[in-house]
């Protein structure tokens, strides 16, 4: 019902309460402070004893009161009285005698002893057209409302709409920042317990990586030295977040202490399993693979609780094995007694290879999983690369085959290769820092796999000068560079892979003219042309998809003597 009314000019007072509202659109204020200034500047120009916002809740379809004056907050079903049919309607309703009006609930009233004479109900209403709440006015001090208070106050609630929104998206956001800062500092701890670098061990190639689908994940891992064994673990618990991530955090540093205080496979096991039943909530548990390596037997013994399928790569035949798993998730339920663990004999290439099912699992646009064929076909394909180029491609193929679908589930995957008698490979560090502990690696190597030592400062030389031009070079990657050597006939075989770089053909680096006078001679290159000169060979290979490159030189002492000869002699003569 609208009353008819004459015009009626608007004083200073009541235009400075209606911009006050739009100023107050760009102020920091919480919800509260924002409907309490949007209820006063209503009671103000409309010159009414009290107002009230009504905020709907869509997900109950229900209005909850949540400023008003003198009554305490109130909630009623979308619909119910005046306020519910404005928000049904979304039309303004304007009651001179609320007495006279069926819908209006006289028990506000009576419980707080106030009597409402007249009353203007608004639907808040914002610029999509979306139901925000509902806007009360009781009581005009001169009369009933009429045609210019409306106009007024519809007004008032399109402000009110606007500024109800601004707050909610404001609490949203801040919400929000908090939520991801405390998922950020979750990952920090969990990525903090994973290890810092690869373990040392003499004959074996060990790497793990771990990506999560969130900023914090449900997966973990483990590759650590307990004594003289190697403890391989990969955990994946129930769903990915804070509360899984701190479940796999938890039981990680359980084991690590369990096998520090001398406990055994089984015993670690089952007590840090039974610890976990009792804290873990009942639709929790862990799948897990915990195993030991002992170096000096090559036995592996594990056991997996949920966790499979375990595949063991037999390089001799080709062959793979597939394990499943030994027991229950972990923390599913308290255990007394285990069934045997598995062993595995690690012989020469042989490769254990343990990857959560979100690798497995992993689905494509259409539908379909990356699966464990794929898994040993892609390792079996590229086993004779170093782990880390393993496991990094590997995920490279998974995204590839996802073909943009988002990843749904935790990554993580942990590969241990026993290597061939006659090879030797290691990752270093992009650093000049690693230069010493390159020409260890290499007097090592060539006391270990017998090959000849007159090559030794020829091999140092050049893998010194190769690490350092992709120290100064390969700027952006912060991958660690790849050396390999292999024993051939006669000497040895080099090989160094670096990866996130561009392209860069040493073999195609223009030879440095050493005869020329120094002040013609352009500056760099001299190092690259020793390392050609004193090589039997030199390859490069650059892979543009995983932007790889890798170099492979051939040195041999027979026939290479008058070369090196050779090589040096122009190097004493581009110095002089």
């Amino acid at each position: 019902m609208t009353v008819a009314a004459g015009p009626r000019s608007l004083s200073v007072g009541d235009m400075e309460a209606i911009l006050g509202v739009t100023r107050a659109l760009a102020a920091p204020f919480d919800l509260m402070t924002m409907l309490g200034e949007v209820v006063n500047a209503a009671k103000q120009v409309l010159r009414a004893e009290r107002g009230s916002v009504w905020l709907y809740d869509a997900a109950a379809d229900e209005l909850v009161l949540e400023v008003a004056t003198g009554i305490q907050p109130v909630r009623v079903r979308a619909g119910t009285g005046l306020v519910g049919a404005c928000a049904r309607s979304r039309q303004i309703i304007n009651v001179p005698d609320c007495y006279a009006d069926s819908r209006f609930d006289p028990g506000v009233d009576k419980a707080s002893g106030y009597r409402t004479r007249c009353m203007l109900t608004l639907p808040l209403v914002d610029h999509k057209e979306v139901l925000v709440g509902v806007m009360q006015v009781l009581n005009k001090i001169t009369g009933v409302f009429d045609a210019y208070d409306e106009a007024l106050a519809s007004a008032l609630a399109a402000q009110c709409a606007v500024a109800l929104q601004r707050v909610r998206m404001l609490d949203s956001l801040i919400e929000g920042e908090k939520m991801r800062h405390g998922l950020e500092m979750a990952r920090e701890v969990q990525m903090s317990t994973l290890p810092t670098a690869m373990p040392k061990l003499s004959s074996y190639d060990v790497y793990a990586t771990f990506r999560p689908a969130e900023l914090t994940g449900g997966d973990t891992y483990d590759v650590a030295l307990q004594g003289e064994r190697l403890l391989v673990m990969l955990g994946d618990a129930t769903g990915h977040g804070i509360a899984p991530a701190l479940s796999v955090t938890q039981m990680q540093a359980m084991l690590r202490m369990a096998f520090r205080l001398g406990a055994d496979l089984d015993s670690a096991f089952v007590q840090v399993n039974n610890r976990l039943a009792e804290t873990l909530a009942d639709d929790r548990f862990i799948t897990a693979f915990i195993g030991l390596l002992d170096p000096a037997t090559h036995e592996l013994r594990f056991h997996s609780g949920g966790q499979g399928p375990i595949f063991h790569y037999q390089a001799a035949s080709g062959a793979w094995v597939r394990h499943k798993p030994t027991s229950f998730p972990m923390g599913a339920m308290p255990l007394t007694s285990l069934r045997p663990a598995v062993t595995i004999g690690m012989q020469p290439g042989d490769i254990l290879v343990v990857v959560s099912d979100g690798i497995f699992e992993y689905e494509n646009a259409k539908g379909e999983q990356y699966g464990e064929r794929r898994v040993q076909d892609f390792v079996q394909a590229n086993c004779d690369r170093p782990m880390t180029e393993l496991v990094a491609l590997l995920m490279q193929s998974v995204q590839a085959f996802a073909e943009g679908a988002p990843q749904e589930d935790d990554m993580t995957a942990v590969l241990v290769k026993r290597e061939h008698a006659d090879t030797a490979r290691r990752v270093f560090d992009r650093s000049f820092d690693a230069i010493p502990a390159l020409t260890t690696f290499t007097a090592d190597a060539f006391e270990r796999l017998r090959i000849d030592p007159r090559l030794l400062p020829t091999v140092d030389l050049v893998v010194e000068e190769l690490l350092t031009n992709m120290v100064k070079y390969g700027l952006g990657s912060d991958a660690g560079v790849i050396v390999g050597l292999v024993p051939i006939e006669d000497g040895v075989e080099v090989t160094l892979v670096d990866r996130d770089v561009e392209p860069f053909d040493i073999t195609g680096a223009p030879d440095v003219d050493i005869h020329a006078p120094i002040e013609e001679r352009k500056p760099g290159g001299l190092g690259l042309h020793l390392i050609r000169q004193m090589a039997d060979s030199v390859e490069y290979e650059y892979n543009q998809a995983e932007r790889r490159s890798r170099i492979t030189l051939r040195l041999t002492v027979a026939g290479s003597e008058s070369r090196r000869a050779a090589a040096a002699m122009e190097g004493s003569n581009a110095r002089n």
